[in-house]
């Protein structure tokens, strides 16, 4: 996957896979997590948005089936 760096205090970077729908979040603290079944939307806005930790605690977070990377 092809990460992109974002400014955020929690979140380092993000990154999607269109074939699988898949949305991996590495955040600082070194940890990585993926949420599956991600629509394509989400991605796009989480890129755009100002506040990446407020769209990912109201957006994602516990919306899709999540799994720990690292």
């Amino acid at each position: 996957m092809n990460h992109h760096p974002v400014r955020s205090s929690r979140i380092s970077s993000i990154a999607y896979d269109e074939n699988s729908a898949t949305l991996e979040i590495r955040f600082h603290d070194r940890s990585a997590f993926q949420y599956q079944r991600v629509p394509a939307r989400i991605f796009r806005d989480f890129l755009s948005v100002v506040s990446k930790g407020r769209f990912y605690d109201g957006v994602v977070k516990g919306k899709f089936k999540e799994v720990k990377v690292y």
